[in-house]
């Protein structure tokens, strides 16, 4: 679907707004089913997720920001009051919803760092769309979230340990529920959405 963007043309009046349809660079066909991004907190994946729906115009979606809404509290404080566990078991349930309830258009999905935590959630994503995971090496994730205030699990700790034992717990798992491993740690940011519409386009020519 083509973005619509707003733009006063030269010579209108200074209230006159018109619409102006921006083509997508790269549209493609995923026959109705998302690109899902997985990783680390910090890998890129919401800034990638952009870069993504503004080249195919694919609408973006973050779980994390829908759970934040509709439990009406930010992560942390659902961390705080209710445990991981908790917050992952709201995970599993978006990510059922989504499955059995696709968007109106198929969507770029941008994830929290531990939905590939539950088996479950594994396969779900799996069966889902088309899912990345966004590999990126623990010292530039270390100055990726150098200034992160907003991430429970890096709150009063030591960070390169905290990533160190989320990489080996969780690399597994993101190889599990991922159809494309990307090591991205070198690569910017169009680059990347690059190469993930490249491989999406050959993902959903098979179906």
């Amino acid at each position: 679907m083509p973005l619509q963007t707003r733009r006063r043309y030269a010579g209108a009046p200074e209230n006159e707004v018109r619409l102006m349809v921006v083509a997508p660079i790269h549209p493609l066909d995923t026959k109705g089913r998302p690109i899902i991004l997985v990783g680390l907190m910090g890998c890129g994946k919401t800034t990638v997720g952009k870069a993504l729906s503004k080249r195919t115009g694919m609408p973006l979606l973050d779980t994390d920001a829908i759970i934040e809404e509709q439990i009406g509290k930010p992560i942390p404080e659902i961390f705080a009051e209710q445990g991981e566990a908790h917050f992952r078991a709201l995970e599993t349930a978006l990510l059922r919803y989504l499955l059995y309830n696709p968007t109106p258009s198929p969507a770029v999905i941008s994830t929290g760092g531990g939905i590939v935590v539950r088996p479950e959630n594994r396969e779900l994503l799996r069966m889902l769309g088309f899912t990345v995971w966004l590999n990126v090496s623990v010292n530039a994730l270390l100055v990726r979230t150098a200034k992160s205030t907003n991430r429970p699990l890096l709150q009063n700790t030591d960070r390169r340990a905290v990533f160190n034992r989320l990489d080996a717990e969780r690399r597994p798992f993101y190889k599990e529920a991922a159809h494309l491993w990307l090591e991205a740690s070198c690569m910017d940011v169009n680059s990347v959405a690059v190469r993930v519409c490249e491989e999406a386009e050959r993902f959903f020519a098979a179906f």
